[in-house]
């Protein structure tokens, strides 16, 4: 089965953890024999209750809607300062969600920055997802919010063509259900306009959707935020089933030309309530496989 041997769950359990905001790094442990252990989880505790709203290392743009923090699920923020130029081990890698890549093959690597770290996906010639558990329910987290920054563009990159079919930066979500399931694929694209909306030359089973395009942002990190459960209803039909994974992939196997982009700070949310929907009791999709 699809990453069927993915080594942590999305709550995170055991990863380090960092406040970058502040300049510290906390780590959780396991608990030991020492009554030390029980102050250190205590004072952790405390800090959570002084400064729990701070999410992010760089404060979203006003006009993103910003939930009470009960109200979202932070499920990446790339904080593995023992993982530098290295894959979590939270990732794996695919190509086409059957076979797996082993490690030595990934070019997606943890980097950091002003004490900020995040993902950096850096290749010419080669195309490979990887991605990570999610198990997110969009008809309650209905809004997905995250940050990228493209640093090269694949040349003459265009989603539509399949011989050209390379993304500066792609987040997917992977639904569950069947051996090819669908998929919602956001892309930072060399050559379409924003607001396109197509799917895959190579798979009518994953809808796309250019937020940002050309070269007027490179180099600079651009937040998204995303309504992806009226995005899939409009682009599938239906309810959907679950999130199974979050998946990103920047890729040039077709154009042959260098390419890099970076990832952070992924996180679902409870958006306003008149934006809210919830599926007919007989829906066929709120039956998940």
């Amino acid at each position: 089965m699809p990453f069927q041997y993915w080594l942590r769950s999305i709550s995170g359990e055991d990863r380090p953890r960092a406040s970058r905001a502040f300049g510290k790094r906390f780590r959780t442990r396991r608990p030991g024999n020492t009554p030390g252990f029980y102050m250190w989880r205590n004072y952790r505790v405390l800090f959570g209750l002084l400064f729990g709203s701070v999410a992010y290392a760089a404060d979203p743009p006003e006009g993103l809607h910003t939930p009470s923090r009960d109200s979202m699920h932070v499920l990446e923020r790339f904080d593995y300062p023992d993982h530098i130029g290295k894959l979590p081990n939270t990732w794996e890698g695919r190509t086409v969600w059957r076979r797996r890549v082993g490690k030595k093959d990934l070019y997606y690597t943890v980097q950091t920055e002003d004490d900020d770290f995040f993902l950096r996906a850096s290749t010419t010639g080669k195309a490979i997802n990887i991605g990570r558990k999610a198990g997110v329910n969009l008809r309650i987290f209905n809004r997905l919010r995250w940050r990228w920054r493209a640093l090269k563009l694949p040349r003459g990159g265009n989603e539509k063509i399949e011989d050209k079919n390379d993304s500066a930066a792609a987040v997917r979500l992977v639904f569950h259900g069947g051996m090819i399931p669908k998929t919602l694929k956001y892309v930072w694209s060399a050559t379409l306009p924003v607001g396109t909306e197509t799917e895959s030359p190579l798979n009518s089973r994953t809808k796309v959707v250019v937020l940002e395009s050309g070269a007027s942002e490179l180099g600079k990190w651009v937040w998204e935020e995303v309504d992806a459960y009226e995005d899939y209803k409009r682009l599938f039909g239906g309810e959907p089933r679950p999130v199974k994974f979050l998946a990103v992939i920047t890729d040039s196997d077709n154009t042959r030309s260098p390419v890099i982009a970076d990832y952070d700070d992924f996180a679902f949310l409870i958006g306003p309530p008149d934006t809210i929907k919830t599926a007919p009791p007989d829906s066929e999709e709120t039956q998940e496989q």
